[in-house]
Order: C-alpha cells, then structure tokens, then sequence
C-alpha cells in the first residue's frame, strides 16, 4: 500500500489502512508479545507500533473495541476497498494485491479524466 499511495499522492487517490485486531495475538514467534486488545488506549498503542515500526505512511484509522467499521464491511484479514468519488464501491477483495489495485486505479483514473460515469 506504501507503493501504490506514493504513486498516486498527486492524482487525487486516498488511502488508509484501517486498524481492528491482532489476528494472530499470542502466536508464534513474532505474534507472541501481542494480546488482543482490552482498552481503546491499548489498541491505539499497537496501531502506532505498527505505524513507527514500518514507517508507515498511509494515514492508519483505528477501528473501535467492537470492530464497527470491520463487521459493516466484512470480517476478512486483508481486505480492500476502492470507492469512488461518488462514493460507491468499485471494487471489493478479500485480499489485498498490489498490481490488481494498480491496474484498477489506472482505470478509474482514466475514465474520470474522460469524464466516464460523471
């Protein structure tokens, strides 16, 4: 997601990265040290490890306790979403793949450039 938000910063794209849980909290090795969440103020903590720790710099929402935001959208570990600017969705996986994405945002941008769907 790094990638592509660099690519398109200037072309009126915007990305977030929306943060609800710790999908493997407590296992192997590298999940371990993490537990699920039991305050906002612990996941927000993580939220901001995950952001210091990548260097992220796609702007990070984070989801609350009851997972609102996650549970309207669909429960999946990796899921994306690109929406127009009429706010419609234009596209929904359930895994988050890069050259899709790209490929996708391309057209859109093409076709609203050639005032398509306006």
């Amino acid at each position: 997601m790094e990638e592509l938000h660099k690519k398109y910063k200037d072309k009126d794209v915007e990305f977030f990265v929306i943060y609800s849980k710790e999908p493997h909290a407590g296992e192997r090795r590298y999940f371990k040290k993490y537990m699920q969440h039991t305050s906002y103020e612990h996941k927000l903590g993580y939220a901001t490890e995950l952001v210091e720790s990548f260097g992220m710099k796609v702007p990070v929402l984070v989801d609350d306790l009851e997972e609102t935001t996650v549970e309207a959208y669909g429960r999946m570990p990796n899921m994306v979403f690109i929406i127009d600017k009429e706010g419609k969705i234009a596209y929904k996986a359930d895994w988050t793949e890069k050259p899709r994405i790209d490929l996708l945002l391309d057209e859109l941008l093409a076709e609203q450039e050639a005032g398509v769907g306006a």
